[in-house]
């Protein structure tokens, strides 16, 4: 059995075999008639174990290997390195694009600082948007400023804490005033209470001591993040995607690929689509792919267990792939974005003597063979076998190579023929691309949204017009800034008004307190009948004076807070408002207007993409297909609808992310991570095109891109391949006439993708090998049949020589 590649032929003329055929034909017709002579009641002749067939050949012994094979098609991809934040975030840029080349530490991608420290928010008023007034009159929802900010929270802890040792210092002195007394009813009252106080004090320092050390938690998991905010490539690469952000979508999930950077110098073979399963290939003893005519064993990739676990986990197996066994540089051998064809066998019986099954007989257990001897006799031979398949068997002993084997056919062999070597060739099988199916994107175009609800009460550009940075390109009407404003200078109005209100209420009660501890400190209090104990009261009531005080400090303190908060939201209001609510937005860069999504006077939602700018410094071809997966830097072609002659080329460089794919990997301590593209509505590749006049007219343009592709493969005419079917097990073989050694021989083939022409030879030739092609066929299709009159042409689809296929990859066929 033989390896298979592909190739073009070269044919010459050979010599009538007529002759020889004839002469062959005469030497079975005498033997014939001398069996039939003799006396009527002779003896039975015994049964001769050797068959009669139509014509006789021999086969020579050679090496090959034996066994089931699976033949799959894999991709060269590179090794791609994911950037993500563990935990969701906003976007504040991403600063590459697809087809980037970056070197090691080129910044990629950075938070919204404001957004990832919003929650945690320490209250310090030094970002005075972030505070917001406790009677939910925020813009943005954040409840952690104003009145509710940290730093009110840690002042009002310190004020209670004084405030509760006043209360404490105000019992300590009524205790002693009632043991001067005798009054031991109401010391006992005042320690109770005293004690009561301690307890809840104690419980809400124990709380406020939980809330601090939570928040210094999230202080330090957001100091992760801040950190983490930008993610810069830590080795050179392409980027093959780029997170897409625009208006109110620039927010990721934890574990979502922000950037994907693939390293083309460390490629490996990949079975776009099927998932990754433990063991699958345990079953094959050999796994290897031929490139440019050269066998390489290859080994599947071994995930870690922990990678493969956490991965089952998230129901997020990665896809299957192999590397090049015992290869170092592979870079050198795996081109990024071909394909190859992989080949499983399971058995090891490998480069090993091999006999056609056609040719072995067997006796009393004994299995033989017949060798054409010198005399051209034929001589049975006893062998031993080893590992067998559909079409060969080992020979283990009783055979050497080049010995001419016997082997019974009632194919009739080409009497008149020509020679066609075998030679390697290219296959590809496209698809085709309309122009409705693919765009024109600026990867570096500016998406505007809307700032606010409202309605447009102006579009200051056009589609094709030219902006510069700071142009005004539209204007909303809140249709509610003014009245927005005014509820705002309302609530600040309340808040002026309650706090000198609560102001004056602390004074009046600090002054009656003060009269009240002076009439105490010069004995001129009253005391009825004696019953009120009037010992150390005034240092009581400058207890309870301190607890006011610290009371009126901290309605102060609040009072800043929440006015500071409130006139940061009428700032936010005010910015790009004339003040009769409408907001101006002004271009961020200098470019041209790619599409306007909106019209004057219609209601708009907040966060809705209104019009992009680009530069047109960075256009791509965005193209979405129906048929297979592009890989990374796969060529497809380009031509003209109107000029059939004009043909441009491209490469994919990217996508706008595959969400079914996962990225799988561990980092230096060991944790397990499994990230995703979040993809789009409908997957785009990225297709970077060699000629910029593409780009003026592309809807004049189709797309091909081929859906499988082998370089350098074995490839023959359709009409020199022959198809028989078995006459003991029904099984069907391909095979054709090969040339050696001047005799015409039946060699088995397992068939691939074929054309209209000419058909891929998955094993059972090699180059350099000659096969015999009959006169007066010819080689642009047609069918070629055995002497039993079956149609002898197979598709690629029919080619599994023992008519089943791999049940794990529909790109799979079963070969012997």
């Amino acid at each position: 059995m033989r390896q298979n590649i592909m190739h073009k032929g070269s044919t010459r003329t050979k010599k009538n075999m007529t002759a020889r055929i004839a002469c062959l034909v005469m030497s079975f017709v005498m033997a014939g008639g001398m069996a039939g002579c003799g006396k009527e009641n002779s003896e039975k002749v015994p049964e001769l174990v050797e068959p009669v067939s139509t014509n006789e050949a021999y086969r020579p012994v050679t090496y090959g290997d034996i066994g089931k094979k699976v033949i799959k098609t894999g991709t060269i991809v590179p090794t791609d390195y994911c950037y993500y934040y563990d935990t969701s975030v906003t976007l504040s840029k991403v600063y590459v694009n697809v087809g980037d080349e970056v070197k090691k530490d080129t910044v990629l991608a950075e938070t919204d600082s404001n957004a990832s420290t919003a929650s945690g928010d320490d209250g310090s008023g030094t970002d005075s948007g972030s505070i917001v007034d406790d009677s939910s009159t925020s813009m943005d929802g954040d409840d952690s400023s104003g009145a509710d900010s940290q730093d009110v929270k840690k002042y009002s802890h310190e004020i209670k804490q004084k405030i509760y040792e006043q209360n404490q210092a105000e019992l300590d002195w009524k205790i002693k005033a009632c043991e001067e007394i005798g009054d031991s009813k109401g010391a006992a009252e005042a320690r109770t209470e005293k004690a009561i106080n301690e307890e809840n004090n104690r419980y809400d320092n124990l709380l406020y001591e939980y809330e601090q050390k939570k928040l210094t938690q999230q202080d330090e998991d957001e100091d992760k993040v801040k950190q983490s905010g930008t993610l810069k490539a830590d080795r050179p690469g392409t980027v093959t995607y780029a997170k897409k952000i625009s208006g109110s979508e620039n927010t990721v999930g934890g574990g979502e690929n922000v950037v994907v950077v693939s390293d083309y110098s460390d490629p490996y073979i990949e079975i776009t689509g099927e998932s990754f399963k433990k063991n699958t290939y345990s079953m094959y003893k050999n796994m290897y792919t031929v490139i440019n005519g050269k066998q390489y064993d290859i080994v599947p990739y071994n995930y870690t267990n922990q990678e493969i676990a956490v991965a089952q986990s998230m129901s997020s197996l990665p896809y299957t792939r192999f590397k090049l066994k015992g290869v170092k540089d592979a870079d050198k051998i795996l081109s990024v974005g071909n394909t190859v064809s992989l080949y499983f066998s399971t058995s090891d019986a490998k480069d090993v003597l091999t006999v056609g099954n056609d040719s072995i007989y067997e006796e009393n257990n004994q299995k033989f063979v017949y060798v054409k001897t010198d005399s051209s006799e034929k001589e049975r031979r006893d062998i031993e076998t080893g590992a067998s398949d559909n079409n060969y068997t080992e020979v283990v002993s009783g055979l050497k190579e080049g010995d001419l084997v016997y082997y019974a056919s009632d194919a009739v062999m080409p009497s008149d023929y020509t020679e066609y070597t075998v030679a390697l060739d290219s296959y590809t099988k496209t698809a085709t691309v309309k122009s409705d199916s693919f765009s024109v994107e600026d990867l570096n175009s500016v998406s505007y949204t809307a700032p606010c609800d409202g309605r447009f009460t102006s579009l200051n550009v056009k589609k094709g017009q030219k902006v510069k940075k700071g142009d005004v390109l539209f204007v909303i009407d809140s249709g509610g800034g003014t009245a927005a404003v005014k509820d705002i200078d309302n609530q600040i109005s309340e808040e002026n008004q309650t706090y000198s209100s609560d102001l004056k209420d602390f004074d009046d009660q600090i002054n009656e307190l003060t009269n009240e501890i002076t009439r105490y400190q010069k004995g001129k209090v009253a005391t009825p009948t004696d019953a009120e104990n009037t010992l150390y009261m005034a240092e009581q009531l400058v207890c309870q004076r301190n607890v006011v005080t610290y009371n009126k400090d901290l309605r102060i303190y609040t009072h800043n807070a929440t006015i500071k908060s409130l006139n940061a939201q009428r700032e936010k209001l005010n910015k790009n408002n004339d003040g009769s609510g409408k907001i101006t937005v002004y271009a961020d860069q200098a470019g041209t207007v790619l599409s306007v999504g909106a019209k004057t006077d219609v209601a708009v939602k907040e966060g809705a993409n209104v019009l992009t700018v680009g530069s047109n410094d960075n256009v791509i071809l965005a193209i979405s297909i129906s048929e297979g997966k592009l890989a990374v830097n796969q060529k497809v072609s380009i031509s003209n609808k109107n000029n059939s002659g004009k043909k441009i080329s491209g490469v994919c460089v990217g996508s706008t992310g595959d969400s079914s794919k996962s990225y799988i990997s561990t980092d230096s301590e060991g944790g397990v991570h499994v990230t995703k593209c979040s993809g789009s509505d409908e997957l785009k590749y990225y297709i970077k095109v060699d000629d910029a006049s593409f780009y003026k007219k592309p809807k004049s343009y189709q797309v091909s891109y081929p859906t499988k592709s082998y370089e350098n493969v074995v490839m023959i005419p359709n009409n020199m391949i022959y198809h028989e079917t078995s006459k003991n097990n029904s099984n069907e073989y391909d095979y054709v006439w090969l040339i050696k050694d001047d005799e015409i021989i039946k060699q088995y083939v397992t068939l691939g993708e074929a054309d209209k022409t000419k058909t891929v030879i998955l094993s059972g030739l090699s180059e350099g090998d000659v096969i015999a092609k009959e006169s007066g066929a010819t080689s642009t299709g047609g069918s070629s049949s055995s002497s039993d009159g079956s149609d002898n042409s197979k598709s690629g689809a029919d080619s599994q020589s023992d008519g089943g296929s791999d049940s794990s990859g529909g790109d799979a066929a079963a070969a012997e």
